[in-house]
């Protein structure tokens, strides 16, 4: 049922306001990479077209709630197991990409944990926006792509489906993990950062794959909260 693209609209969109109003009131200038990335290449068609983009989201969410209505399904009922469910990866996610990292090269890829007491407004803000915007960039619309064109190659090829969907999650880590140290704001390039974000890009893939959009929203920005409270 979370794989179903109605629920997962619907599912998403409470995090989605809450992110939205948290941005407003608390960081304005805020804004992630790639949320920034979508919203200047819409830009670039005209001054309304982020109007345009605003209203067909909106447009999404309004069909999804309707459609989930029609067909009388437990949609509260659903979108808090989703959380939940994304919530408690996304709080595996970290450790389990850390000792992958550890075990494929031998070092500390994030450095020291330190528990720390909370997260600020920024990191809070920037934890919902990265779990909602880079998820729908690099998992439902890259991901999704690549797994298109990789499983009809596959096909032509004669092998399982199931190649072309994991070559698809690979390069789509790849490039989610890249896309950190590319821009004005971009991170300084450090091979471990960048193998440990990678394998974190697979993991992602998979529960994207395997449970769909809204878990893998959830699960990213649970991680990124765990991150902030666990490192300095």
């Amino acid at each position: 049922m979370s794989r179903d693209p109605a629920v997962a609209i619907v599912a998403v969109a409470p995090l989605w306001l809450v992110y939205e109003g948290l941005r407003l009131e608390l960081a304005p200038s805020e804004r992630n990479g790639a949320e920034a990335f979508v919203t200047d290449s819409v830009a670039a068609f005209g001054s309304r077209s982020l109007l345009v983009l605003e209203v067909l989201l909106g447009a999404c969410v309004l069909l999804a709630v309707v459609a989930v209505l029609r067909r009388k399904l437990p949609w509260l009922r659903i979108a808090g197991v989703v959380a939940i469910e994304g919530t408690v990866l996304g709080f595996l996610l970290g450790p389990l990409s850390e000792l992958l990292t550890f075990t494929l090269i031998e070092t500390g890829a994030l450095g020291p944990m330190a528990l720390r007491a909370g997260v600020s407004a920024q990191e809070l803000v920037g934890a919902l926006g990265a779990g909602l915007f880079e998820e729908a960039v690099f998992r439902l619309l890259l991901l999704s792509l690549l797994a298109l064109a990789f499983t009809r190659a596959a096909n032509a090829f004669a092998l399982p489906r199931s190649a072309g969907v994991a070559a698809a999650v690979f390069v789509a880590a790849i490039v989610f993990s890249w896309f950190h140290h590319v821009g004005a704001v971009a991170e300084e390039f450090r091979f471990p950062v960048f193998a440990f974000r990678a394998i974190a890009g697979v993991v992602l893939g998979a529960i994207f794959v395997l449970r769909g959009f809204a878990v893998v929203v959830y699960a990213h920005a649970a991680y990124d909260v765990h991150y902030y409270l666990v490192h300095e």
